[in-house]
C-alpha cells in the first residue's frame, strides 16, 4: 500500500520554510497499514500510484490567516485535493486537512478556543467506536450543518462536526488527531482502518 502525506508548513524564522510531519503520525499510519510505503510531498509531484492521500494537521485556513506558511500550505492542499479527485484516490484530512475539506463543501468554521482539549463525542455512524472521548487541538470547530454533500459520522457534544465523509466521493475527514491519542491507541487504529475502508 502506498500512502502520500501532505505535511504542515512552518516558518520558524523569516524567509525560512520547513515542511514537517510528526513522527507520531508516521508511527500511527504504520500501525494502521502494515508494510505500507509512506511518501511525504512538498513539491507537487506524484512519485507513484497512491492508495491514500493524507492531508495532515497543522496550519490555518487562509481565510483566517495571512501568514505565508498558511498560504503555501493551502496551495499544496488544493493541488493534491484536485489530483485525488481526478485520479479517484481516497483522501483523508486530519485536523487542518479536515477543515480544508470542510470549507470545500460549504461547511463553516467557527473560532472557539474553549473547544481545545478533551471532550465527549457522539457516534452517528455504523462504525463501532470503543472510545467516548477525544482530545482536540484546533481553535476552529466545524459548525454542524446538514447538506446534500456531507454525511456526518461523529459529533462533539457541542454539536460541532468531528468526523465526516463526502457522499459518493472517496473523501473523508477526522478533525481530531488519532495519532496523538495516548489512550485507546488500538481503538484509534481500528477506527482509522475502518474509516479508510468506507472512504475507498
Amino acid at each position: 500500500m502506498n500512502i502520500l502525506i501532505i505535511p504542515k508548513i512552518k516558518e520558524p524564522y523569516p524567509n525560512q520554510i520547513e515542511f514537517s510531519v510528526e513522527e507520531s503520525l508516521l508511527v500511527f499510519i504504520k500501525k494502521c497499514f502494515k508494510n505500507c510505503n509512506i511518501d511525504v510531498s512538498y513539491n507537487y509531484e506524484f512519485k507513484k500510484q497512491y492508495n491514500l492521500i493524507i492531508l495532515s494537521g497543522g496550519n490555518t485556513i487562509p481565510k483566517y490567516s495571512k501568514d505565508k506558511k498558511d498560504k503555501l500550505r493551502n496551495k499544496l492542499d488544493v493541488f493534491y485535493f484536485k489530483k485525488a479527485n481526478l485520479g479517484q484516490i481516497p483522501i483523508i484530512g486530519i485536523c487542518h486537512g479536515g477543515q480544508f475539506i470542510a470549507t470545500n463543501y460549504k461547511l463553516d468554521l467557527v473560532k472557539d478556543t474553549n473547544h481545545v482539549g478533551t471532550h465527549e463525542i457522539v457516534n452517528l455512524s455504523n462504525i463501532k467506536i470503543k472510545f467516548n472521548y477525544i482530545k482536540s487541538f484546533h481553535n476552529f470547530k466545524i459548525k454542524f450543518k446538514k447538506t446534500e454533500y456531507i454525511e456526518n459520522l461523529v459529533l462533539a457534544k457541542d454539536n460541532s462536526i468531528e468526523c465526516f465523509k463526502v457522499k459518493n466521493q472517496k473523501i473523508g475527514a477526522i478533525i481530531w488527531h488519532p495519532e496523538r491519542e495516548n489512550k485507546k491507541v488500538i481503538e484509534q487504529v481500528k477506527f482509522f482502518r475502518t474509516f479508510y475502508s468506507i472512504i475507498k
